[in-house]
């Protein structure tokens, strides 16, 4: 039984039909919408966790490109799929924190925008080191991020080093954890000198800090589910409004506000909150016709 739920649970339903090289733009997607979760959370529970451990091989399907952070939407996981990615298993797997340092910027919206990673503070030429065993997928310089490695993992995780001085891996290289990346430094669009650190899964970002502990350099659980371009580390939390940081509406000071996604509009951001479009453009000071980029945060009240 556990055999057959490992194949249900691993076969993903991919269409992958030769795009593994497609340029996409590196975009925020829709999130889990609160109706699913208690559906999705239930079907989860029913199944043994000792049979949802996740390969990196049975996840990607071989999809291996040194040109692109994100995937083809067709490679994505069925929103019905549940992943469970094992970050501490009994193969003495380990997790090595890239640079000590202090967050001086957090995963979440900053200044109209999404900020897909958490930048860490360091001295110009600091050691960066692999958080977990893995292969190099990009070793590049590659726009705001500037030189740039990223790393598919083991466990199934992708992660990426950005703004370094310079790059000490090649594409293709079998790394361990605690292995040099690279030296840190401020390529790319940086005002200071900072690692810029990101956790990817099928190309989307998640909040490294869900299961990072940045502040004693430990992981927050051995586990990370992932399911409909969502990750937590207790299952509990998908019946959770998702966070700010998920792309959902926030509330600071009675003020609520929207994150732009994929495929939002003015009228559908309308109707979602019961107002209407000439408030909106009234609150951002911006017309109907405005272009609504994705990441930037709409004032809704």
């Amino acid at each position: 039984m556990k055999s057959l739920t490992l194949t249900l649970i691993i076969s993903l339903s991919f269409s992958i039909y030769g795009v593994a090289q497609q340029t996409l733009p590196d975009t925020i997607k829709p999130k889990l919408q609160i109706s699913e979760m208690d559906s999705l959370l239930g079907t989860v529970e029913e199944i043994p966790e000792d049979s949802l451990k996740s390969l990196d091989e049975s996840l990607y399907k071989n999809i291996w490109s040194s040109t692109q952070i994100k995937y083809p939407v067709n490679t994505l996981p069925n929103k019905n799929d549940t992943i469970i990615i094992t970050l501490l298993g009994n193969d003495s797997t380990t997790f090595v924190q890239p640079i000590k340092g202090a967050v001086i910027s957090k995963y979440g919206p900053r200044r109209g925008r999404m900020h897909t990673g958490t930048d860490i503070r360091l001295n110009s030429g600091d050691t960066v080191r692999c958080a977990f065993d893995g292969r190099v997928r990009l070793a590049r310089r590659f726009s705001g991020y500037g030189n740039l490695v990223l790393v598919r993992h083991n466990n199934g995780l992708e992660t990426i080093y950005g703004h370094l001085k310079a790059i000490s891996v090649k594409v293709n290289d079998t790394i361990k954890a605690g292995d040099l990346i690279g030296l840190g430094g401020r390529t790319g669009r940086a005002t200071c000198n900072h690692l810029h650190f990101e956790t990817r899964l099928f190309g989307q970002p998640f909040d490294s800090n869900k299961y990072i502990d940045f502040e004693t350099g430990s992981l927050r659980s051995g586990k990370v589910y992932y399911a409909n371009k969502r990750a937590e580390i207790d299952l509990h939390n998908f019946k959770k409004k998702p966070l700010p940081s998920d792309g959902a509406e926030l509330a600071a000071g009675g003020t609520t506000k929207h994150v732009i996604r994929k495929g939002d509009n003015l009228s559908t951001i309308a109707r979602r909150y019961h107002t209407s479009v000439r408030k909106i453009c009234a609150n951002n000071k911006i017309t109907a016709q405005t272009t609504l980029k994705i990441g930037r945060v709409l004032r809704i009240n």
